[in-house]
């Protein structure tokens, strides 16, 4: 797809708007099924394992008590709106959902929520409603590939909920059929809502970082509905204006062409990793790495006397600052924590669902291991490599033994995929943990239907498997 890119955000909204259902690969739309089963899976599980969701799901509860669409993981609906809401407050909650290693996007956050709350209001076909996913995927992602700063560091702002929410504005107008200026209109309203700043990652107690996506999806929903009624907050150029996004928040630092670069023809969409372990990627590879250590050397949790890890850029953000990290105080900032991580995985063989507990925050033990991990940033990063996934963990022991294994690569990333029996055994357990939890056979029919979901004309009965 060749375009101008002087004009960016009207070559989005003419991708997101107009780009040809039949020209989406059937491979990328199969991939979307296996992300939307698995977030289904990690929004239900999150609706009663992390606190932090039940003030949103309350609230839609109390504001919407005659709601159509559902709570996902619960015996409730709630309108539209609000829906989304708590629906957004579940799916990055437990920090379990799919991710895009090289943008360190979580593209499919707000979308989901937002599409499945569409899907089911305007009666559209389950391909539509996975064809609109795909595209605010893959816009998600290349808006946050095409910076050239660091989002955190360079500019203090948190940025994957910003553009998985500009991401998802625009696959949504696709779905409700706004026309150009409308998606305008719903993009201007949704950039106004949604800016992270980045003290959120850094505070030990805040829950913001699980639950932001109540907030980035209810931004794109609240866009379009907006849209819909006819406000015309339509900005010119609100990503690459003079005071656009990319200069208000970014330096202008980014890169028009990143965004553009095979567009239409290169998916992005369909190289998410998705996760073996509830917690941040930039964790899985140390996680697996110190696992490896401690089972083909038979170390055991007592015996360990330190961890030390060589580590690059991107670790530095789960290390530091060290109060932050070594001493998280809630469920969100403990999934941001490698010294954290690493401990609940040195003393349970692994890391689940139950693990992440608010006891286990205050857990002495596990706190005294955290405290034996120590780090260093590596002189100079291989640029052939993936950051994230280079590391090193050296083991040391009471006897004097010293342990090491380097790794490149980690479970879950699209360099290691997880099998089928691997994702839908995750799905299964998630399932289960839901304030109103689902049968093994009730959550076989769900994910047959996910699996099946581009032949059901009315997307809202698949929805209803869902109550």
């Amino acid at each position: 797809m060749t375009v101008n890119c002087e004009k960016l955000t009207e070559k989005l909204i003419d991708f997101a708007l107009h780009y040809r259902s039949e020209d989406i690969p059937s491979e990328v739309i199969e991939f979307q099924k296996r992300v939307l089963a698995d977030s289904i899976g990690v929004m239900a599980a999150a609706a009663s394992l992390e606190p932090a969701c039940r003030g949103f799901i309350e609230f839609a509860r109390e504001n919407s008590p005659e709601g159509t669409c559902k709570i996902i993981g619960t015996p409730y609906k709630a309108s539209p709106l609000m829906a989304v809401m708590a629906n957004g407050s579940l799916i990055h909650a437990l920090d379990y959902e799919d991710g895009h290693d090289e943008s360190k996007s979580h593209p499919n956050t707000a979308s989901i929520p937002v599409m499945m709350a569409l899907g089911q209001t305007l009666g559209k076909s389950g391909r539509q409603v996975l064809e609109a996913m795909v595209i605010a995927s893959e816009i998600a992602i290349r808006l946050k590939l095409a910076l050239t700063v660091n989002d955190l560091t360079d500019c203090g702002f948190y940025s994957p909920p910003m553009f998985a929410a500009y991401g998802a504005v625009l696959g949504a107008s696709r779905l409700a059929g706004l026309n150009e200026m409308q998606a305008l209109d719903a993009l201007s309203l949704c950039m106004t809502q949604i800016v992270l700043p980045g003290q959120s990652a850094r505070s030990a107690g805040s829950v913001l970082r699980g639950v932001r996506e109540a907030l980035s999806a209810r931004a794109a929903m609240f866009g379009v509905l907006m849209a819909q009624k006819g406000v015309h907050a339509r900005m010119d150029e609100p990503f690459e204006g003079t005071f656009g996004l990319y200069m208000s928040c970014f330096r202008n630092g980014y890169s028009p062409k990143t965004i553009f670069d095979g567009l239409g023809e290169r998916w992005e969409a369909g190289k998410l990793r998705l996760k073996p372990w509830p917690c941040c990627g930039t964790a899985h590879a140390a996680l697996d790495t110190l696992l490896h250590v401690m089972k083909e050397n038979d170390v055991r949790q007592k015996d360990i006397r330190g961890i030390h890890l060589t580590v690059n850029k991107p670790h530095l953000n789960l290390l530091e600052p060290h109060e932050v990290k070594y001493r998280p105080k809630s469920l969100a900032a403990a999934k941001f924590s490698l010294p954290f991580t690493l401990a609940l995985a040195a003393v349970n063989g692994g890391v689940t669902l139950e693990l992440y507990t608010e006891d286990a925050l205050e857990d002495k033990r596990l706190l005294e291991l955290a405290d034996m991990v120590t780090y260093e940033r590596r002189a100079q990063e291989r640029a052939e490599q993936f950051p994230d996934d280079h590391v090193e963990v050296v083991i040391t022991t009471a006897d004097g033994g010293k342990y090491s294994r380097e790794s490149f690569v980690s479970p879950g990333s699209p360099l290691m995929p997880l099998s089928r029996e691997q994702t839908e055994g995750k799905f299964f357990d998630c399932m289960s943990h839901g304030v109103r939890p689902y049968s093994r056979e009730e959550s076989a029919g769900i994910l047959n239907a996910v699996l099946k979901l581009d032949e059901r004309a009315d997307f809202g009965c698949f929805c209803a498997l869902l109550d």
